[in-house]
Formats: C-alpha cells, structure tokens, sequence
C-alpha cells in the first residue's frame, strides 16, 4: 500500500513538473497588469517674444504635454528589456518637472522625452520596475 501511494505522489508531481515545464510562461504573462501605452502628445502653449522692431508678441509653440489628472499616479514610461533572455516590457516612473498648464494639459519640461512611451491605461498596479503586457491592439 505504502508503495503504491509513493507512486502515485511521485507520478503526480512529474506530471505537475511537466505541466509548469510547458505553461509557465504563459501563466506569468497572465499575471502580468495589461497596459496601453503611446507617444506623449504635443500641445500648443503660448509664449511672448520680442520682435525685430522691439514690440513685445505672443506666438505659440508645440511641448510635449500629459492630462493633468494623468500626474496623480505619476507618469511611467515603457521601456523593454532582457530577462532571462526574453525581452519584456517594463515600466519606470518618470521623475518629470511640469511647467504650464493648459486647456486640462501640464507641460513636461523633463522626465521623458517625445520618442518614449507612457502609460496611459493599466488594468493593475504599477510601480518602478514593474513587469508589464502592453496592449499592442
């Protein structure tokens, strides 16, 4: 009897061995929080200039700006990287420095740059560092 229940565990537990052998990866994905991710946009602020006959005009100009309810959470910029010779997604919070605000939009002085993508979405928790699915629909 002894026997046949130290087959049975030794069975059982290949098996599940075999299991997370082929379905690992896939059941980490799963549990990874799903992002959308895009460019930051560009929105038009006004600045004053003087001109060449010294008369003082307002002009504007495109900066890469975010929602202001966008700086809650902060702002997380993707980035991919190698792990365990995979390349992921990964998320850091940018520390960015805002400037003007406009029309519901903060200007981002630095932080991140136009070519970076930041979440717009997540469907979980983020923080630096964290491993991520982005949304490639």
């Amino acid at each position: 009897m002894t026997k046949k229940i130290l087959i049975i565990v030794t069975t059982l537990f290949f098996a599940g061995m075999l299991f997370l052998t082929f379905f690992a990866e896939k059941i980490h994905e799963s549990s990874l929080p799903e992002v959308t991710a895009s460019r930051p946009e560009q929105r038009l602020f006004p600045y004053e200039y003087v001109d060449e006959n010294g008369e003082q005009q307002t002009g504007s100009i495109q900066k890469i700006a975010v929602p202001i309810t966008m700086l809650e959470d902060g702002v997380y910029a993707v980035y991919s990287a190698e792990k365990n010779g995979t390349k992921r997604d990964f998320v850091r919070l940018a520390p960015v420095q805002t400037g003007e605000e406009r029309d519901g939009y903060v200007e981002i002085v630095s932080g991140f740059m136009f070519s970076d993508r930041i979440v717009t979405e997540s469907a979980g928790e983020l923080y630096d560092g964290a491993e991520v699915r982005v949304d490639r629909s």
